[in-house]
C-alpha cells in the first residue's frame, strides 16, 4: 500500500511559482489596453502543437481556428500578456491521479516558437520518446520550464543553457540518455528549483558537486535515481564554501556512501528536508544529524543502518517526518521510541520504522507523541499486545502494525479518541478483532487492512459505518456468514474489496451496474463457498478473482464489464459450463485470464485475439475442442499458457513460436494434437516449461531444441502479473502469480509461480515420437527434469548427457533406446529419479552413489544390460572358470573387513585431529579434501588411509606416553 503524495513537493513548488508568476503576468485577455489582439503566428504555433497530439478526452476542445475559437488567449492552459498580447504562459500539466487526461504525440518545435513565453508546463503528459528540439533556445525569457515525466528522450540539447532567465527547471523522470558534463548548468545563475532525477549521471563522477556551488540562488535540487557515486573526499576543500542556501536537497535512490556525509553537513544551518533513501549508507546513524536544527523531513528509508536511533534525536523540535523502513535497525521498541522523547515527540507527526528488526511491544508512552498522525512499523519482530493508550493518540490518520507477532484482543477503546482515523493496518497477526454490534466507530476509514485477523464468525457490523473505505482487506478472518445487503451498498464506492479465504457462503446479488468512483473496482472473493451463477458485475470493473467456489451456469454475464478496464480474470475451479461467449473483444486491457477447472467446451472464440496485452491464460481441465484459433498469436505478450487435459486437436500451430517470443510456459499435455512438432519452437528462447506429453505427435524430436537457452541459464524471466489500483489518495498493488499442475518426478503436483520459476521441465512423453535424442539437448544445463518416455525413440544416449548437472528427474522408458549407458551419467548427483526400464540398453551400469540407489525397476526390462542394481552380473566379472566357487563370498568379506577397518580409522582420526599439531591436521585436512579422487582408485586409497592412520595414532600415543612417562619414543626413523 503506498499513500499517494498529492501534496508532493514537487506540485507545491510549482503552484506557488505559478500564483506568483499570474500576479505579474496578467490574466486571460483577448485584447491589451491598446488593442493589441491574440498574436496570428502564435496561434498557429499552438494549433501546430495540437496537431501533433492525441487529445482522447477533449482537453484542448477550445483551441481552433473556428471563428468564436479564434481567441488564442481564452484557449484552455494558455494566458497572455495584457499589455503586449503574447502568450506569456501555457500550462497543460496533468496530475498522476488524473492519468486518463494526459495528452499524447509528438513534442513539435512550433510550440518554441513562443518566444515571449515566461511561463511553459507539460509535465505529466506522454510525447513518445520525442527529443527536446534545438530551437528551445529561442525561449530566451522562459523563468519555469517543467517537463517532469514527459516520456521524452535522447540527449539533453546544450542550448539549454542559453535561458539564463530559468529559476524553475524540471527534466526529472523522463527516458534521456546518459548525461557526461553538466557545465551548461552553471550558466542558469537564477536557478532556484532544479529536478534531474531519474537522469543518468554517472559518467559526470563528483563535477555535480562544482556545478552546484555555481548556483548560488539554489533552493531545491533533486537528483534522485541519477546513478551518483560516492561524494570523493579529494572534492571537499571545493566545496565546503560552497553556497549553504539549500533547502530541500533529494539524493534517494543513488549508490552513495557514508563519504557524502562530510559534504551534507555543510548545509546544516539550510536543510528543511532531505532524502537519503535508497543508498548504501551502512552503519550506525551519525549523531552529527542532530545538529541540522532546522531539518523537518528526513527519509533514510532502504539503506543498511544498523543499531538505534541517537538519543540526540529527541533534541530535533522541527521534526515532523522521520521516515528509517527498511534498513537492519535492531534493538527494543521501547528504546527507540525513548531516544526520541524530548521536544521531538512533541513536533513528530510521521513515523516509519517498518521493515527492521525492532522487537517487544508497542510502549505505553507512545501516547506522549500527541502530533503523530502516521505509524508504520509492520514487517518488524514486535510482539506482545497492542496497549489501549494508542487510542490517545488523537491527531493519529493512519497506522500500520501488520505482519508482526502481536496478540491479543482489540476493542473499541483502542479506537476512544481517533476520530481522524483514515487508514487502519493490522494484517497478519494473533489479534481478535471485538466490537460489540451496536457500536459506531468515531472514525470513517478510507483503508481497512485487517487480513488473517479474527473478525468472525459473523460478518463484521460495524463496517455498515463505514462510507468512504475505497481499499478492504478482510481476507483470512474466519468469517462464516452469507455477505448483507448493506455492505454492496458501500462497496460502490470502493477501489478494491478482498474477502477471500473466508467460509462465506450464499449467492452473490448483481453489482450496480456501474460504481460511484472513477477508478473502477477490484473484487477478490476466491476461496469461499459462493454458489450460484455468476453475478452481474459493473461495467468499469478492474479485477475479478472467484476462483475455488461452487459458481454454475454460463458466463456470459461477464461481457457486461465492457468499460475497458479489466486486468484480471479469475473464475477457475468453480462448476461453470457452456461455451465461452465472444465478447474478449471488451476486455482490451486485460492481463489475465484463468478459466481453469470448470465444464467449459466448445471453440474457443477469434475474439481471444483482442487481448493485446494478455501475458497469462489459463484454460486448463475443461473441454474446450477444435484447433487453437490463429487470432491468439496477436497476443504477443503472453508468457503463460495452460491448455493440458482438453480436447483440442490439430497441428501445434507454427506461429506460437513465431509470434509468442515472449512464453515462458507452454503447457498442452493431454489433448488430441498430431503431426510433428513444429521446429518454431525452437525459437521460444525464454521457455521454462515445454510440456507436449500425452498427444498424438510423431516425427523427431527438432534438433533445434537446444536452442532453448534459458533452459541452460540459471535465471529465469518468469514474473507475477501485477497492476496499480489507485485513487486520488492512495496506490493498491494487486499482483497474481500463475498457477499450474505439472507432472514431476511422476506425480502431478500443483505450484504457483514462486515454485514454477525453479522448474524447468521438458515433457514429450506419451506420443508417437521416433528417431534419436537430439545430441545437443546436453547443453541445457539447467533442465531438472527430461521425460521422453512412451515414444518410440531409436539410438543411444548422448555421451555427455552428464553435463546437465541439475537433472533430478530422467524418463526414458517405454522406447527402443540401445547401446551402452555413458559413463558421464555417474556425474549427475541431483538425480533422484530416474526410469531407463523397457529399451535396450546393454552393458554395465556406470558405477556411481547415484546410479546404484536406484532399484532395479529403473533398469529393467533391458536383457542386456548388468550390474548393480541388477542382479545380473557381467560377463568380465567372471575372469574363468577354475575360481572357487565361493570367490564372491570369500571378496565379499575381504571388503567387509577392509572397510570395517576404514571406518574405524577415519572415526578415530576425526577424534584425534583436533589435538593434533598443525603439520599433522593440515595433513589430515589434505588427506580428506582429495578424498573423492582418492575414491576413483579405491585400493590405492585404503593402503594410503591406512598408513596415513598408523603415524598419526603412533604420535598421539607416543605424545601421551610422554606425559605419563611410561617409556621414551624412539628417535630412529
Amino acid at each position: 500500500m503506498k499513500i499517494l503524495g498529492a501534496g508532493s513537493l514537487h506540485l507545491i513548488y510549482a503552484l506557488l511559482v505559478l500564483l506568483h508568476m499570474q500576479t505579474s503576468i496578467g490574466s486571460n485577455s483577448t485584447t491589451t489596453d491598446d488593442g493589441v489582439k491574440c498574436i496570428e503566428s502564435e496561434r498557429q504555433a499552438l494549433l501546430a502543437f495540437k496537431q501533433g497530439l492525441v487529445d482522447e478526452h477533449g482537453r484542448l476542445s477550445s483551441w481552433g481556428s473556428e471563428e468564436e475559437k479564434k481567441n488564442c488567449c481564452e484557449w484552455e492552459g494558455v494566458q497572455c500578456s495584457n499589455k503586449t498580447g503574447h502568450i506569456t504562459m501555457l500550462n497543460l500539466t496533468t496530475y498522476s491521479y488524473d492519468r486518463d487526461f494526459i495528452l499524447r504525440g509528438n513534442l513539435s518545435p512550433s510550440l518554441f516558437e513562443l518566444q515571449h513565453l515566461i511561463y511553459l508546463d507539460l509535465s505529466g503528459n506522454n510525447f513518445n520518446l520525442s527529443h527536446i528540439p534545438r530551437s528551445i533556445s529561442s525561449l530566451n525569457k522562459i523563468q519555469h520550464l517543467d517537463l517532469y515525466y514527459c516520456n521524452l528522450s535522447g540527449s539533453l540539447p546544450s542550448q539549454l543553457a542559453n535561458l539564463t532567465s530559468l529559476q524553475y527547471l524540471d527534466l526529472g523522470y523522463n527516458n534521456f540518455n546518459s548525461v557526461k558534463n553538466l557545465e551548461w548548468l552553471s550558466r542558469l545563475s537564477y536557478l532556484q528549483y532544479l529536478d534531474l532525477s531519474e537522469i543518468d549521471l554517472r559518467k559526470v563522477n563528483n563535477s555535480w558537486l562544482q556545478v552546484i556551488n555555481k548556483l548560488p540562488h539554489l533552493t531545491n535540487l533533486s537528483l534522485y535515481g541519477c546513478n551518483l557515486r560516492d561524494v570523493i573526499p579529494q572534492y571537499f576543500p571545493i566545496i565546503n564554501t560552497s553556497c549553504t542556501s539549500l533547502v530541500h536537497l533529494n539524493l534517494g535512490s543513488n549508490n552513495l556512501t557514508a563519504s557524502t556525509f562530510q559534504w551534507l553537513f555543510n548545509f546544516s544551518n539550510s536543510l528543511v528536508s532531505l532524502d537519503l533513501s535508497s543508498n548504501q549508507f551502512r552503519g550506525p546513524i551519525p549523531e552529527t544529524f542532530s545538529h541540522m536544527t532546522l531539518l523537518e523531513e528526513l527519509f533514510f528509508s532502504n539503506n543498511q543502518l544498523e543499531g538505534g536511533i541517537p538519543k540526540s534525536f529527541g533534541n530535533l523540535c522541527k521534526l515532523r517526518y522521520l521516515y528509517l523502513y527498511g534498513n537492519y535497525l535492531d534493538g527494543m521498541l521501547l528504546e527507540l521510541i525513548g531516544n526520541l522523547s524530548g521536544c521531538l515527540q512533541l513536533s513528530l507527526e510521521k513515523l516509519y520504522l517498518s521493515e527492521n528488526k525492532i522487537k517487544g511491544p508497542l510502549p505505553d508512552m507512545i501516547k506522549n507523541f500527541h502530533s503523530l498522525r502516521v505509524l508504520y512499523l509492520r514487517i518488524t519482530q514486535l510482539s506482545g499486545t497492542v496497549p489501549k493508550s494508542i487510542g490517545l493518540l488523537s491527531n493519529l490518520e493512519r497506522i500500520f502494525i501488520s505482519s508482526n507477532s502481536l496478540n491479543g484482543t482489540i476493542s473499541e477503546s483502542h479506537f476512544s479518541t481517533l476520530s481522524k482515523l483514515r487508514v487502519l493496518g493490522m494484517s497478519s497477526n494473533s489479534l481478535s478483532i471485538n466490537f460489540s454490534n451496536d457500536w459506531i466507530p468515531p472514525f470513517q476509514l478510507d483503508v481497512i487492512f485487517l487480513r488473517l485477523c479474527k473478525l468472525g464468525p459473523k460478518f463484521p457490523s460495524w463496517l455498515k459505518s463505514q462510507r468512504n473505505f475505497s481499499y478492504l482487506d478482510i481476507s483470512g478472518s474466519e468469517i462464516s456468514d452469507s455477505i448483507p445487503k448493506w455492505f454492496w451498498n458501500l462497496a460502490s464506492r470502493a477501489v478494491h474489496l478482498n474477502l477471500s479465504s473466508n467460509h462465506i457462503y450464499g449467492i452473490l446479488p448483481d453489482l450496480p451496474t456501474q460504481i460511484s468512483n472513477s477508478f473502477g473496482l477490484g473484487i477478490d472473493l476466491s476461496k469461499n463457498n459462493l454458489e450460484g451463477p455468476l453475478p452481474v458485475f459493473p461495467v468499469n470493473v478492474t479485477s475479478i478473482s472467484l476462483s475455488k467456489n461452487r459458481f454454475n451456469g454460463s458466463i456470459s454475464s461477464l461481457c457486461t464489464m465492457s468499460g475497458g478496464k479489466l486486468q484480471f480474470l479469475d473464475v477457475s475451479h468453480n462448476q461453470l459450463f457452456g461455451k465461452l461467449p465472444d465478447c474478449m473483444m471488451q476486455w482490451t486491457s486485460l492481463v489475465l485470464l484463468n478459466l481453469a477447472n470448470n465444464h467449459l467446451f466448445g471453440k474457443i472464440p477469434s475474439s481471444i485475439g483482442s487481448l493485446y496485452r494478455l501475458e497469462s491464460l489459463g484454460l486448463q481441465n475443461n473441454s474446450f475442442s477444435g484447433e487453437i484459433p490463429r487470432s491468439l498469436g496477436n497476443c504477443s505478450a503472453l508468457q503463460f499458457l495452460d491448455l493440458n487435459y482438453n480436447s483440442f486437436s490439430g497441428k501445434i500451430p507454427t506461429w506460437i513460436g513465431e509470434r509468442l517470443s515472449s512464453l515462458i510456459f507452454l503447457h498442452l499435455t493431454s489433448n488430441n494434437f498430431s503431426g510433428d512438432i513444429p521446429l518454431q519452437l525452437c525459437w521460444l528462447t525464454n521457455l521454462t516449461l515445454l510440456d507436449l506429453s500425452n498427444n498424438n505427435l510423431s516425427g523427431n524430436i527438432p534438433s533445434c531444441i537446444h536452442n532453448l537457452t534459458t533452459l541452460a541459464q540459471q535465471e529465469s524471466s518468469a514474473h507475477d502479473h501485477y497492476f496499480m489500483e489507485t485513487d486520488a489518495k492512495y496506490e493498491y498493488e494487486v499482483s497474481y502469480v500463475d498457477k499450474a499442475s505439472v507432472m514431476w518426478k511422476g506425480m502431478e503436483r500443483d505450484y504457483e509461480n514462486g515454485n514454477l520459476k525453479t522448474l524447468k521441465i521438458i515433457d514429450l512423453s506419451s506420443n508417437k515420437l521416433t528417431g534419436v535424442i537430439p545430441v545437443h539437448i546436453s547443453v541445457l544445463f539447467e533442465l531438472v527434469e527430461l521425460n521422453l518416455s512412451r515414444n518410440q525413440l531409436t539410438g543411444s544416449i548422448p555421451s555427455d548427457m552428464g553435463q546437465m548437472e541439475q537433472l533430478e528427474s530422467l524418463d526414458l522408458s517405454l522406447n527402443q533406446l540401445s547401446g551402452h549407458l555413458p559413463g558421464s551419467m555417474s556425474q549427475l548427483n541431483f538425480l533422484s529419479t530416474l526410469n531407463l526400464s523397457y529399451n535396450n540398453f546393454s552393458g554395465r551400469i556406470p558405477l556411481s552413489t547415484q546410479m546404484q540407489s536406484f532399484d532395479a525397476y529403473s533398469f529393467v526390462g533391458n536383457p542386456a544390460l548388468c550390474g548393480l542394481p541388477l542382479t545380473r552380473t557381467c560377463p568380465d566379472d567372471e575372469k574363468s572358470e577354475g575360481k572357487p566357487k565361493n570367490r564372491d563370498i570369500a571378496e565379499f568379506w575381504q571388503w567387509f573387513k577392509r572397510g570395517m577397518e576404514l571406518g574405524v580409522a577415519i572415526g578415530f582420526v576425526g577424534v584425534l585431529v583436533v589435538k593434533l599439531d598443525h603439520p599433522w591436521k593440515h595433513l589430515c585436512f589434505l588427506l580428506f579434501n582429495n578424498l573423492k579422487d582418492c575414491l576413483n582408485n579405491l585400493k590405492d586409497c585404503l593402503y594410503l588411509l591406512v598408513t596415513a592412520v598408523g603415524l598419526l595414532v603412533r604420535e598421539h600415543v607416543s605424545r601421551l606416553g610422554r606425559k605419563l612417562k611410561l617409556f621414551e619414543p624412539s628417535v630412529s626413523s
